[in-house]
């Protein structure tokens, strides 16, 4: 509850901040007042720096903002470079999200000539959250759970398609947080799913191309939410 009050504030903190700027912009056109801001603020490094503020004050998904900043910031101080192998590298040791094996235990008998007893074991992959992250290349994951609460995905000049058809949703309200720059995703979801769209498109589109069925019963206590932000790029939701 305290997140998305949170995030509602910023979100309404930078949109009152766009509107003075577009007003004091509007004035100066008109020759009420002198307004401009400095020249190298408009330059693409300090843009994706505003940006990942953005992201990272508004959204669930640190990943994607952590990135555009790391983007402006090393292309403005370019001796920088090397911290990106040290981020890499302690990506890597901290990452903790390993999928989790559950294991199905099963019991097999031989005839009885041998009366020996086999035991085989199954397994697999089961998560609860993804987090996906797709930069300049992606592929074809795919993902299942019994009880999916959401997650990250994010996909700058890349992108991916993303299975969740063998997955069931958890109870409740989940939250899925996406974010694109300049690629994109495609979603295939099991038909019963009950989706909320809230995607803002800023020179790009995300859309539910599913054909929903009237006499289908869905679930209201359990929704997901897609959210988040596409920019330059696309997504879309299929069966």
């Amino acid at each position: 509850m305290n997140t998305q009050k949170s995030n509602t504030s910023a979100r309404l903190i930078f949109g009152l901040i766009l509107i003075v700027l577009g007003g004091l912009f509007l004035l100066d056109n008109y020759g009420i007042i002198y307004f401009s801001l400095p020249n190298f603020l408009f330059h693409w490094e300090y843009i994706l720096i505003a940006i990942g503020l953005f992201i990272l004050a508004t959204s669930g998904n640190k990943t994607a903002g952590t990135i555009l900043i790391a983007i402006g910031v090393l292309n403005l101080f370019p001796e920088f470079w090397p911290l990106i192998l040290v981020g890499l590298g302690m990506y890597i040791i901290l990452k903790r999200n390993k999928p989790k094996d559950n294991f199905i235990k099963t019991e097999n008998f031989t005839s009885e000539e041998n009366a020996q007893t086999e035991q085989k074991f199954t397994s697999s992959i089961n998560e609860d959250a993804i987090d996906d992250v797709s930069i300049f290349g992606g592929g074809t994951k795919t993902f299942s759970s019994k009880s999916f609460t959401g997650g990250k995905l994010t996909a700058i000049f890349g992108g991916s398609d993303i299975h969740f058809e063998n997955c069931q949703l958890a109870q409740g309200k989940n939250v899925l947080d996406l974010f694109v720059m300049f690629g994109g995703y495609t979603i295939y979801v099991p038909q019963d799913w009950n989706i909320i769209v809230d995607i803002i498109p800023i020179f790009g589109g995300f859309s539910d191309k599913r054909i929903k069925d009237p006499n289908r019963v869905y679930e209201e206590n359990k929704t997901i939410v897609i959210k988040g932000l596409v920019l330059f790029g696309g997504g879309e939701i299929k069966f």
